[in-house]
């Protein structure tokens, strides 16, 4: 019997025909992943049960939105009425996040879910940044202790009304409705949002001011893909099909049955880098087309760029998400633009200039996507709540 080689088309053609190839490795694919095993969203539905007050906190923490869904926490618990959250060092991006400021904005929303998850049983969290000072702002957050959060007596807060949506919040990644408008009372909250962590902020939803950021964050994401290094480090963190996805639980979860079928081929390589002007580039662009869509464009900056401020940034915008859910309305960060590797500074310096921003002295931090999805998405997988603790 001849060998498989044989039997199949070559790996060029055979890619070509079915329009693989790298397409697969593109970030994200939105709603049209298959469900993801049980165990690898179980996270989300367990929320509810744990009796301790710190843990329960950080049950609820986990789900915080982060950079490629790296989840780069660890809790130290060894301090009574203390939580120590650490920057895993393990689990950073050095070449789209070169000096970890997204990471750092991950941070924050894991900050401000736990402060949301304490008021919901009644205490008040104080949160102590950097007690060990902050790292340079050209070196990465490796290990660093980002926060010690400090529990208050019972009854020390009120219940905060997000709690209810922390659950419920997820990213969505499908294409958005282009003809609906936002809702006013939600953009005013969002400016309060802004105001309250002492950031700038707004939204753009005027038809010329789309079109100039939906093609900043176009030339960015494609700067990001022909980079090798950029490129590779998201291929690396690809999790394709369900063991991987239940084994790992973080990453870029890929459950479709084609990319799985070509992976098991061995005729879908996602450390294959796009190359200008070939057809694997124009499909890998292709599917940015949906992230082109919806109402709007969030923006937070902040004055300067310290390392408070990053996380700052980090706890306003989940909190906004959270008013988004409660809404009904759907977000969806686009940080290609924002981000300082050396290849992608010219949009960086483009979507300071369309919003108004001098970048030597602003920064923007967040930069997402808003509207009213059509098509409902499945949250992201987790890693469980003991992952999280130190040892």
């Amino acid at each position: 019997m001849p060998p498989l080689s044989d039997l199949l088309p070559s790996r060029r053609r055979f890619i070509a025909l079915t329009g693989g190839g790298a397409v697969f490795a593109t970030l994200p694919l939105g709603g049209c992943a298959s469900t993801y095993p049980d165990e690898a969203t179980q996270a989300w539905r367990a929320t509810g049960p744990e009796t301790d007050l710190r843990r329960h906190m950080l049950a609820h923490a986990l789900l915080a939105p982060n950079p490629h869904n790296r989840q780069p926490w660890i809790a130290d618990l060894s301090q009574p009425g203390r939580i120590g959250l650490l920057c895993d060092g393990q689990r950073l991006l050095p070449e789209t996040d070169p000096f970890g400021r997204q990471i750092l904005i991950g941070c924050g929303a894991f900050i401000e879910l736990a402060v949301i998850a304490a008021a919901a049983r009644g205490v008040a969290v104080e949160v102590q940044l950097f007690p060990d000072g902050a790292p340079a702002a050209d070196a990465l957050p490796r290990g660093h202790r980002v926060a010690v959060l400090h529990l208050r007596d019972a009854g020390s807060a009120p219940p905060d009304p997000l709690f209810a949506q922390i659950a419920q919040r997820h990213t969505n990644k499908a294409a958005y409705a282009n003809d609906r408008a936002l809702p006013v009372a939600l953009t005013a909250q969002w400016a309060q949002t802004a105001q309250r962590f002492g950031l700038a902020g707004g939204v753009v939803s005027d038809a010329a001011g789309l079109e100039r950021l939906r093609a900043i964050t176009r030339e960015a994401y494609e700067i990001e893909c022909l980079t090798p290094r950029t490129w590779l480090e998201s291929a690396q963190l690809m999790r394709i099909g369900p063991d991987a996805i239940a084994r790992h639980r973080d990453g870029i979860s890929l459950n479709e049955r084609m990319p799985r079928l070509l992976h098991a081929l061995g005729l879908f390589d996602p450390l294959q880098v796009p190359q200008p002007g070939s057809a694997n580039l124009e499909r890998v662009m292709a599917r940015w087309a949906p992230f082109e869509t919806g109402s709007g464009y969030l923006w937070l900056a902040s004055s300067g760029n310290t390392r408070p401020q990053q996380v700052d940034a980090g706890r306003a915008y989940v909190r906004q998400h959270l008013q988004a859910t409660a809404a009904g309305v759907q977000m969806h960060p686009l940080s290609q633009a924002l981000q300082e590797f050396a290849e992608v500074r010219r949009p960086y310096l483009a979507v300071h200039q369309a919003l108004g921003l001098d970048p030597q002295r602003n920064t923007v931090q967040m930069l997402a996507r808003t509207g009213f999805a059509l098509q409902a998405t499945q949250p992201s997988p987790r890693r469980g709540l003991q992952a999280l603790l130190q040892a």
